[in-house]
């Protein structure tokens, strides 16, 4: 049976979003994450407490950083660059497919930059994994998704995690991968949320305890996944519809939906517990990728 852990959460930044997603720490004293739904990239800084926030030119997916201060964001017409100084927003990566956007995102050991997309209308089997190679360009690796979710990089069992968050779908991938080349296998289920409170949404992999932990969007809860596939440990969340998890050294950041209590607020927890400990997400470097 899975056991609950308690983790104290506080509300940090003044800043709450409609559909907030894709927290990323610069690992050091600020997290960057977007509102999807407002159309807004987010700074949070831990010491101050405090938030800043840009408008996006369209509906940003994910933010990834390329080293403190140097963001990246995934909306619909491709990947952009954003200076904070100017607040000027760059496409450095194309993709034009109409009537869809970038979701989720990570970044594996060897910083190459792992991708999905979705169709905007949620139409089924429209959505993608990529990789974006050293040119800045997209290689398909997967398709036929329709909410795809759920990315880590499983480096030392080198495999590639990935979930679709589809109320029909709710399943979690275990995809082997060869991360020097890039080179993807045949996928396996890992796991299914069909039987849990909330659909499988945005993860992250705590290297040191071995879990694989996942969001619980519309559940109230996250869920740690042993590297089987079992259902080993669950957090009772107090707001509904908690959509990406991000872990760091100083703690655990947690993304949500603007719904119910605090939701849409960027939730922190300081002291973390053994089970959520492990390296944060690389700093994605450009000129990595086949």
């Amino acid at each position: 049976m899975p056991t609950d852990i308690d983790l104290p959460l506080e509300i940090i930044g003044g800043a709450r979003a409609l559909l907030g997603e894709s927290p990323f720490w610069d690992h050091g004293d600020c997290i960057w994450w977007v509102d999807i739904t407002d159309r807004k990239l987010v700074r949070t800084t831990l010491s101050t407490g405090s938030s800043k926030s840009w408008t996006t030119p369209e509906l940003p997916g994910f933010v990834v950083l390329a080293g403190p201060d140097r963001p990246f964001i995934g909306m619909e017409r491709g990947i952009y660059s954003f200076s904070p100084a100017s607040g000027a927003f760059n496409r450095i990566l194309i993709s034009d497919a109409p009537g869809q956007r970038f979701n989720d995102a990570t970044i594996d050991e060897t910083g190459r930059l792992w991708a999905s997309t979705l169709a905007i209308d949620g139409t089924r089997g429209r959505g993608a994994l990529h990789c974006v190679t050293s040119d800045l360009s997209l290689v398909t690796v997967i398709d036929g998704l329709t909410t795809p979710n759920g990315l880590a990089a499983d480096t030392a069992g080198s495999r590639l995690f990935l979930s679709d968050s589809h109320p029909d779908i709710q399943t979690i991938w275990s995809v082997p991968c060869d991360f020097r080349s890039g080179t993807l296998g045949f996928r396996d289920v890992f796991a299914t949320t069909h039987h849990l409170g909330g659909r499988p949404d945005g993860a992250a992999l705590a290297s040191d305890s071995g879990l694989y932990w996942i969001a619980g969007v519309d559940g109230s809860a996250l869920y740690g996944f042993t590297m089987d596939g079992a259902l080993e440990k669950t957090v009772r969340l107090s707001f509904p519809a908690p959509t990406k998890l991000a872990l760091s050294a100083r703690g655990i950041a947690i993304t949500a939906k603007g719904e119910g209590g605090y939701g849409g607020e960027l939730a922190i927890a300081r002291n973390v517990p053994p089970c959520f400990r492990g390296r944060p997400v690389p700093f994605w470097q450009l000129g990595v990728g086949e």
